[in-house]
């Protein structure tokens, strides 16, 4: 047991300096000019220790975002909660801020979205008729993907309402339950809280 935490614990450095490599990096060059020998150099890693990691640089920013948002299930309300630590994603504002408006991440962005969307409505699918794990998979695929787009507006745009506001509009916004659809889930947006690491 020793052996793995300490284990993990140094992935989670490595993955540190390789982000932060990436971070400083953009203060030097545009995103898409940076290679990953520009950052394993940067980290003070071997390139088979970046690959080890990440399968690309655009894999680096994904797992940032992950760390900055997340999903839980409540099973009482049947709803899925998707948690958001603003704090942890202003941490680097400026440097996400150019990231986001890259096409080649936007579209990466989206299709990591559209993969996960779809895994969280897997264990649903044997609760639900086929019509209605259809239904569920097309909401939860809108609210979280519309969510998030909302988010990613927001932040790129300098922030312009509270964060306590956005996630109230986003939640007026979701699409609430009917009678008609009761056993499908909805999605709510909460703030993780969550200090800046």
């Amino acid at each position: 047991m020793q052996k793995s935490s300490s284990h993990n614990k140094q992935v989670q450095r490595t993955k540190s300096w390789i982000f932060d490599s990436l971070m400083l990096l953009m203060h030097e060059k545009p995103y898409d000019s940076i290679t990953v020998s520009d950052i394993a150099d940067k980290a003070g890693v071997a390139r088979p220790t970046f690959y080890r990691n990440f399968d690309d640089k655009d894999e680096v920013v994904l797992q940032y975002l992950n760390n900055s948002f997340g999903t839980e299930n409540d099973d009482k309300q049947n709803n899925i909660i998707l948690l958001f630590d603003h704090k942890y994603l202003i941490k680097h504002q400026k440097n996400l801020k150019k990231i986001l408006s890259t096409a080649s991440i936007e579209n990466r962005i989206y299709r990591e979205l559209q993969k996960y969307t779809v895994s969280l409505t897997e264990r649903y699918k044997k609760q639900l008729s086929a019509e209605d794990y259809l239904i569920c998979r097309y909401k939860i695929c809108y609210q979280i993907t519309g969510s998030l787009r909302i988010i990613f507006d927001w932040f790129i745009n300098n922030m312009p309402m509270p964060v306590d506001n956005i996630v109230s509009m986003l939640n007026a916004m979701n699409i609430p339950k009917t009678v008609q659809y009761r056993d499908i889930p909805g999605v709510v947006v909460k703030l993780k809280e969550q200090s800046v690491q």
